[in-house]
């Protein structure tokens, strides 16, 4: 006794489209997706660690290529250079406490510092060294190695997190 199936070839077409346009497609969606949530919790450790408001690390990550379908690849830019300290008085309600021989900015207090208008026209927050002839420096607060430490550690286990995603995504497909 023979069964025949009817609509076996739009079952196959199916098949044939699911494996060559869906899940690459639901790959590049499950990368962007970790990568946006790499950025996002590197930049909340980081702004914790160093005491500084997320907003300002965060304009220093982004996003620089999204995933597509034919380029399963991710690419996340971090702009890993020192802070100046005067970025922390953006925000008008931040102020500067300033007592004897030193000032205070969030919780950074500078020995020996002041607040400079330079040549250029911009404020920064200067710092006396020593007694030689150009011992002054602006201060600055290092992100190297806080942002470099929190992004690695965030995409550690990138591989697990992109499983996640992934079956997330094809399970989304498939209720459709």
């Amino acid at each position: 006794m023979a069964v025949k199936i009817e609509g076996m070839a739009a079952l196959q077409a199916n098949i044939r489209k699911l494996a060559n346009q869906v899940a690459p497609k639901a790959a590049a969606k499950a990368i962007n997706k970790v990568a946006r949530s790499a950025i996002k919790n590197g930049t909340k450790n980081v702004s914790k660690e160093i005491h500084v408001p997320a907003k300002l690390i965060r304009k220093r990550t982004r996003l620089s290529q999204k995933a597509t379908a034919n380029r399963p690849v991710a690419k996340i830019r971090v702009d890993r250079r020192n802070l100046p300290l005067i970025r922390l008085l953006e925000n008008p309600r931040r102020a500067v406490r300033a007592s004897k021989g030193q000032i205070r900015i969030g919780k950074y207090s500078i020995q020996r510092g002041f607040i400079q208008t330079l040549a250029n026209g911009r404020k920064h927050v200067m710092q006396r060294q020593g007694k030689e002839r150009y011992s002054i420096d602006v201060v600055k607060i290092p992100l190297f190695r806080p942002l470099t430490a929190a992004f690695h550690n965030e995409l550690k286990d990138y591989s697990s997190q992109i499983k996640v995603e992934l079956t997330r995504e094809l399970s989304d497909i498939f209720k459709k």
